[in-house]
């Protein structure tokens, strides 16, 4: 790498952290921000006000990961710049959601007891290697599955934390793509993205979330369930399982 090279990447990173022209992790918030406040409106006219606080606090989060989502675009523009979509394609469009008016049946009670059990299924995540790419999807496979069984057995819905363990395993599915792709270049900003988002679901109490949602889903109000977009993850896995896992192990044995 020459001189001017050297002299451009900083300039280059410069730029995009002020514009945010990347279509990546700070836009998803952005996008997220947006229909988060649409919805808050929406929600508050149909329960009087009480789903306000839960909207306030999901803008927030998304508002205080602003500038952390910048660096992640930053540190992707070298890599999209050569064809390679890390972070680009690892945050679906908020748009991908089922809509303020998808009719909701009825769910039952999160209990104390219910909201335990999938406690312990989503810290399998933590009993893992963390830094394993391989071992991060598929325990994230397993856990949505269980997740799945819980929910349909118990006629209850855990939406955000199937929304973060989904996005912490498409990231970690795309993550080995892209070694291969750029030559294990992409390795540290796949890593920290993983670790980012494990950190998400341990830190940030995504059943919390469901509980508080839980009572307006007994209401037959939608909220959470008809907001977050739908993450194509466990097809993606399905896809990588039959046609792509031995070859990227061949690939990234090098590495």
């Amino acid at each position: 790498m020459n001189i001017l090279s050297l002299l451009k990447m900083p300039l280059i990173a410069s730029v995009v952290l002020l514009s945010g022209c990347i279509d990546g992790f700070e836009k998803h918030l952005q996008d997220a921000i947006s229909l988060y406040g649409e919805r808050k409106v929406q929600y508050s006219e149909q329960t009087g006000g009480a789903t306000d606080a839960l909207f306030d606090r999901l803008i927030l989060t998304e508002t205080l990961l602003l500038p952390v989502a910048k660096t992640y675009d930053a540190r992707a523009y070298p890599f999209t710049e050569q064809g390679i979509a890390i972070i680009q394609n690892d945050f679906v469009p908020m748009d991908d959601n089922r809509g303020f008016d998808y009719p909701l049946p009825p769910a039952a009670e999160l209990t104390a007891e219910l909201e335990q059990q999938a406690r312990d299924i989503i810290r399998q995540l933590f009993a893992i290697d963390g830094h394993d790419a391989f071992a991060v999807s598929d325990a994230v496979n397993n856990v949505l599955r269980s997740i799945d069984v819980l929910e349909h057995r118990h006629n209850i819905y855990l939406p955000m934390s199937k929304h973060l363990i989904e996005s912490l395993g498409y990231g970690a599915l795309h993550s080995l793509y892209y070694r291969c792709e750029s030559a294990n270049k992409t390795y540290q900003l796949g890593q920290d993205l993983m670790a980012l988002q494990l950190l998400a679901i341990k830190i940030g109490n995504p059943l919390g979330y469901d509980r508080d949602a839980n009572v307006f889903h007994q209401q037959r109000v939608g909220v959470l369930l008809n907001d977050l977009p739908h993450i194509p993850f466990l097809q993606e896995y399905d896809q990588y399982i039959m046609n792509d896992r031995d070859r990227l192990q061949i690939c990234l044995q090098a590495f």
